[in-house]
């Protein structure tokens, strides 16, 4: 066929092309013999896009394009309808299917497209291959039979879903044994079905996937026999995790057999049984893909602190097992059955039982790995203090990083002692911080680094205290509280204040030490968690894209006070959100450092050999301002400008005592705003003439005279937030309810 040599990019437009581009296509044994630098060709037999680079063919595959997660795997949940019915919503052509009731206890159904349809393993029992299972693997699922196991009538199921090669397979020679392998090399998996003539440690079998395995899950499928896995970091890892292998059906400690898995490399392993030759299996191989896959282990603590992960994405699944523990399962969570930090609604891999959770068995997923959470029962599973763990992760898609609006909001609601959902704010919050306006009662704060049951107050020095009836869940437009009547008083009027972060924290190593933090950059806020050393100097990565202007910390398991930093104030010094006192000079509190765009530090005060919580802020126009003003001393106060109008403002003498006072658009109903309490005080709020302040279009102006608020020259130091949308209503009859709690007057 005549060619054309373009010339001229206006041959070349493909703009108006609304189908595909054709590459010219072939198997590899039909690719051409004397190829030119730079041609390009549909490989039919890998199904890959190819390239000649001038001494070799290469696919884009091979340039380490990291995979896109949904394309090659996926969760789908399902409700069974007792007939027929297809399963939607996959996103690809699946080839191995995994499917557990969750209402109910049923065995595990696995299949896989190799294996055919009609035939399932159930990973929880030693049963041979039944001939029932996934009737056809669809372009966007799979379909199902009329079998209760994974179909009964009103019943929920799970099913984790992975591509391989759309059920094309192809004769493996690279071992002892000729094999059938499926294999997907641009995610690190292969199906691989064989039959063993031998017993002993010499036969091996190919697994296709040009990359020595991290991870192997092998079934005998024609007869009983037990689930063997073997996984890169049994045996403490390396060398050492050759012969070693834990079973998928049992509780049992990780074994070792000279005889199996003593061959592990990029072409071959050693699957050999003493048992039954000869005999059919399956094997399910994964080779570690930077951005979609992790095999690897982690030490247990036994603390809420748990063991911190870091795989290099936000997980989508996640199997954990003891290798030194036997009374541990094989722990299995994931995203779509438990949306939101913690994930505890388990399943397990050797067990019929349906999903529960337990309070010691938790994890946060972060968006580059995950966070061992949970005390009490359970703990065993995921973290006993010295047991050694090995997990299984896959990737979801990355979260969307958050955005300014709705970052910001404040919720007035009534109390009913039950439990008692306030569903105004907008977004999912990631800090709340819950106050009694009716009577006397702390201030609790609660974030969704340190969880539900952890909480703070900043009128108290206190260490962080475990309560788990107030709020009991963080949601998508606000949070649910329990019976505690510090926050759920009958009839007492509250308000909380609540921030938004990112709903998956990040594993940060942008410090000499590590933290955890959840950040919404756009809105300038950001929750961070980190051990410290025990002395001061260390520096901790904050998560937010410019330098914090504010900072509010905490050590967590000691008596300490708030420290407070104030760009305006420098790294020298500290305000204390706890009392009253003016900023106090010392490098025990920011380490004589000044905050960059990336990091902070911390001198002895807030570097215990333990835990410490810090809420970082910046300016971020027309939302949040952190600046100061100088009183007048006069009823018509200074004009402070922020550049919108506040819904919130809280201020704090620098140079004198004075407490930390709290203004807020919500709690104030009319001009000018004297509804009034202290972030440092117990007190109920109080209507305050010579404390209040006027929310203007672009800031605000203190009206009164206290010295808390307008002492005549002295510096005040203020931070104030705009909501979007504007302020939320008040719940009906608050006033009525303030009078009758004695809430002031």
């Amino acid at each position: 066929m005549a060619t054309t040599k373009i010339t001229s990019p206006d041959l070349f437009n493909l703009e108006s092309l609304n189908t595909a581009l054709k590459l010219p296509s072939g198997t590899t044994a039909e690719r051409p013999t004397s190829p030119s630098t730079g041609e390009w060709r549909y490989n039919t037999t890998t199904n890959l896009v190819e390239f000649w680079d001038g001494g070799a063919w290469r696919d884009l595959q091979s340039e380490e394009i990291p995979p896109i997660p949904s394309e090659h795997f996926n969760t789908v949940v399902y409700t069974g309808n007792g007939s027929t019915q297809s399963i939607t919503g996959v996103g690809f052509k699946p080839d191995f299917v995994w499917i557990k009731p969750t209402s109910f206890a049923d065995n595990h159904a696995l299949s896989d497209s190799t294996r055919g349809v009609d035939k399932s393993l159930a990973s929880n029992t030693t049963a041979a291959e039944q001939s029932l299972g996934v009737t056809s693997f669809d372009a966007d699922g799979f379909s199902l039979p009329n079998w209760g196991n994974v179909n009964q009538n009103g019943e929920t199921f799970v099913a984790w879903c992975w591509k391989a090669n759309g059920g094309t397979t192809s004769s493996n020679t690279d071992g002892t044994q000729t094999s059938t392998v499926q294999v997907n090399t641009k995610a690190g998996f292969s199906i691989v079905q064989y039959t063993a003539s031998a017993a002993g440690a010499s036969e091996t079998v190919g697994h296709g996937l040009g990359t020595t395995p991290a991870v192997i899950i092998l079934k005998r499928t024609d007869s009983t026999e037990n689930w063997y896995v073997w996984h890169e970091d049994l045996g403490g890892g390396g060398s050492s995790a050759l012969n070693e292998y834990l079973r998928l059906d049992l509780t049992d400690t990780e074994s070792t057999a000279t005889n199996l898995f003593n061959t592990v490399n990029s072409t071959v392993f050693n699957p050999s049984y003493t048992n039954g030759v000869p005999n059919t299996n399956i094997a399910y191989c994964f080779a570690e893909k930077a951005g979609y896959s992790s095999f690897g282990s982690y030490t247990g603590n036994a603390s809420d602190n748990g063991p911190i992960v870091n795989t290099g994405f936000e997980p989508a699944w996640l199997m954990i097992k003891g290798r030194t523990s036997a009374v541990d399962g094989w722990f299995m969570v994931d995203n779509k059955r438990d949306t939101s930090n913690p994930r505890g609604i388990r399943l397990f891999a050797n067990s019929t039982v349906g999903e529960a959770s337990e309070s010691g068995a938790q994890v946060d997923f972060l968006t580059n790995g995950f966070q061992i959470r949970g005390t009490g029962a359970g703990q065993g599973q995921v973290n006993s203090s010295g047991a050694n763990y090995v997990y299984f992760a896959f990737a979801s898609d990355p979260s969307a990083a958050p955005t300014l609006a709705d970052s910001f909001g404040i919720s007035g609601y009534v109390g009913n002692v039950s439990t008692k959902i306030v569903n105004n704010s907008g977004f999912s919050p990631s800090l709340v911080w819950l106050k009694d306006r009716s009577s006397s009662g702390n201030h609790y704060w609660q974030d969704t680094i340190r969880g539900l049951t952890s909480q703070i107050s900043s009128n108290l020095t206190a260490a962080e205290t475990t309560f788990s009836s107030n709020i009991t869940s963080f949601n998508d437009n606000g949070f649910t509280l329990g019976t505690a009547t510090d926050t759920n008083a009958q009839n007492h009027a509250f308000v909380g204040w609540q921030w938004k972060g990112n709903a998956n924290p990040t594993i940060n190593t942008d410090g000499t030490i590590q933290s955890v933090v959840s950040a919404n950059q756009a809105a300038g806020f950001s929750v961070v968690q980190y051990t410290g050393t025990g002395s001061a100097g260390p520096s901790i990565g904050h998560g937010l894209s410019s330098a914090p202007t504010f900072i509010i910390a905490k050590t967590l398991d000691t008596v300490a006070k708030w420290r407070v930093f104030q760009s305006s104030l420098g790294g020298t010094k500290a305000l204390n959100l706890s009392d009253t006192d003016a900023a106090g000079t010392s490098a025990n509190y920011w380490n004589d450092f000044t905050p960059t765009d990336t990091v902070f530090q911390v001198g002895s005060d807030l570097s215990p050999s333990s835990r410490v919580i810090a809420y970082c802020f910046n300016d971020v126009a027309g939302f949040s301002k952190f600046g100061s003003y100088t009183g007048n001393g006069s009823t018509t106060g200074p004009v402070v400008t922020t550049g919108f109008k506040p819904d919130f403002v809280m201020y704090k003498a620098t140079d004198q005592t004075g407490n930390w006072g709290m203004l807020d658009s919500v709690r104030g109903e009319t001009q000018p705003i004297t509804e009034w309490m202290g972030a440092n005080l117990a007190n109920e709020e109080s209507f305050e003439s010579t404390r209040q302040a006027d929310f203007l279009d672009t800031g605000f102006q203190p009206k009164g005279t206290n010295t808390d608020i307008n002492t005549n020259g002295e510096v005040y130091f203020y931070i104030a937030f705009r909501m979007n949308p504007p302020a939320l209503s008040i719940p009906t009859g608050k006033m009525a309810f303030l009078n009758v709690a004695g809430g002031g007057g």
